[in-house]
């Protein structure tokens, strides 16, 4: 792509480049992997578009790449076209979605005077919860079959009484059976005992950590890719999903049962509309959103760019004023 075509005609240049070579998720590879190396492509874009302001994404992962010196040299790099850069981690569900994905934001402005008044907004305190961007009356597809079902554990909250769920408890626990929900949701019979009738069951969810498992409760986040993998931890996000890939095997357990969120789901974690047209297969709608930038985070930076240019269209003002 030649941007020399665009120079003087674009506000405002979004976008970033891959970040399978930066994440946790991929061999970290960084800026020597085939697909990190392309962020010099971004570089030369912004060389040859020159605009006014320009706002980068990519995964966390790039700040450690090379002991801090990529984005170092990123931004150096920049600094040499004239740009003043602004870049921070941040988190899509300090800004109202719940969705535990950090991402690096880098916002960079030729007009050094607009640059000191940007700022990212503070975080807010996070009111939604996954549950209430659940689909309801989910197809059948979507929950775990028996096989995978086997890798978890479901207690009750005194977290002693051990079963698979809709079938028989473990053999040393045999004699509690009445305890546990069924996979119809029904409860036991009530009894007069403090320690009987209905109780919560919460899942062991396999993890790598010290414990061997994390425990989820309904209405939590599960991320179902590799359960059986020997480093795979943070696996359960309390009433949030983890971050979203591409894979779609991101999850939830709700009312006693565990299944994979839906490909709407999907985009009403990243914020999108319900108005947002599927026009291709789920699993490219699952790549879609996995590899999208949060729209929750980029309005916020839209809001504060307008601030920081407002404010100085009034210190602009005012300057006039008394001078």
């Amino acid at each position: 792509m030649d941007g020399t075509q665009y120079k003087g005609k674009v506000d405002i240049l979004i976008g970033g480049s891959p970040c399978q070579d930066f994440s946790l998720a991929g061999l970290r590879k960084g800026i020597d992997g085939n697909k990190g190396i392309l962020i010099y492509e971004y570089i030369r874009i912004i060389k040859e578009v020159q605009p006014p302001i320009f706002i980068y994404e990519n995964v966390k992962g790039m700040l450690s790449d090379k002991g801090g010196k990529t984005i170092k040299d990123f931004v150096q790099a920049f600094r040499e076209m004239g740009y003043n850069c602004h870049y921070e981690v941040l988190n899509t569900k300090d800004y109202g979605v719940p969705q535990n994905r950090e991402r690096i934001f880098l916002v960079g402005f030729k007009d050094s005077e607009h640059y000191h008044r940007f700022a990212f907004a503070p975080k807010i305190k996070l009111e939604k919860r996954l549950v209430h961007l659940l689909e309801t009356n989910v197809d059948e597809r979507y929950y775990l079959k028996e096989n995978a079902l086997s890798k978890f554990e479901f207690v009750n909250m005194n977290g002693n009484q051990i079963g698979k769920i809709g079938g028989p408890v473990s053999k040393e626990h045999n004699s509690i059976t009445n305890r546990i929900f069924d996979i119809d949701k029904l409860s036991p019979t009530l009894t007069t005992a403090s320690t009987g009738g209905n109780q919560e069951v919460k899942v062991l969810v396999p993890s790598a950590n010290k414990k061997g498992y994390e425990v989820a409760k309904d209405g939590d986040g599960i991320m179902l890719e590799h359960l059986g993998s020997s480093t795979g931890r943070g696996r359960v996000q309390s009433e949030k999903s983890q971050t979203l890939t591409t894979s779609g095997n991101q999850g939830v357990y709700i009312n006693f049962r565990i299944r994979k969120l839906t490909p709407r789901e999907y985009f009403r974690l990243q914020d999108f509309p319900d108005s947002f047209k599927f026009v291709v297969s789920n699993s490219q709608l699952y790549k879609q959103a996995g590899n999208s930038i949060s729209v929750n985070m980029m309005e916020m930076i839209f809001r504060q760019i307008e601030k920081s240019r407002y404010e100085s269209c009034l210190g602009g003002l005012f300057w006039k004023a008394n001078n």
